[in-house]
């Protein structure tokens, strides 16, 4: 899916979150025009990966603390903390996830248990978030995480490498299998032909 189709999601989290800001008092109105400002200039030039208030508010106002935030979130959502540095996304990359739409909603699922998905998620779980995410996995229970920005960007990252990885693992098969003229089974045959 394109950055473009994402556009009404990314833009109406965007407000919930700055609407929670607010009141927490954790920025004041000007801030969050300027963050607003900010973010339509990165979703304009398509910069996804800064593509969100609380980066803007964070690294290029820097008029919020990120830890304050964090706390917020934690005491209102009773979410737990995630840091996903050392993360692995073994189940996580069978789901064939669109990094286009963790980018978009700042939300990265990191690990499947039974029939319980785990989601970390910046932008903590506001509706719109929450509705994609479960529009995605039907069915199935999820447990969101709270995490910093770094750590979603870490996590991005390796997620992205595991699909690089798969997607060669994949590619390599192929093509071993193309040179030795190995043909998908159509079934068992014994080793030891009828005698006729």
């Amino acid at each position: 899916m394109a950055l473009q189709e994402y556009r009404p999601l990314i833009v109406r989290s965007n407000r919930t979150l700055g609407s929670l800001l607010l009141e927490k008092k954790l920025v004041t109105s000007d801030q969050l025009d300027s963050a607003n400002e900010k973010l339509i200039e990165c979703l304009d030039k398509e910069d996804l990966r800064r593509a969100s208030i609380l980066h803007v508010l964070i690294f290029d106002l820097q008029v919020l603390n990120e830890d304050a935030y964090l706390e917020a979130v934690v005491e209102k959502f009773g979410l737990s903390l995630m840091d996903l540095h050392s993360c692995q996304f073994k189940k996580v990359a069978e789901l064939a996830l669109d990094p286009t739409a963790c980018w978009a909603t700042w939300t990265i699922p990191f690990d499947i248990v039974d029939d319980f998905y785990l989601l970390a998620t910046v932008h903590y779980p506001s509706p719109q978030v929450v509705k994609f995410w479960q529009d995605k996995f039907p069915g199935k229970h999820i447990i969101w995480y709270a995490l910093t920005i770094r750590s979603f960007q870490a996590g991005m990252e390796k997620l992205e490498q595991v699909k690089v990885e798969a997607t060669r693992a994949a590619e390599a098969a192929a093509a071993k299998a193309a040179k030795t003229g190995a043909k998908p089974s159509s079934g068992t045959k014994s080793p030891h032909p009828a005698k006729k």
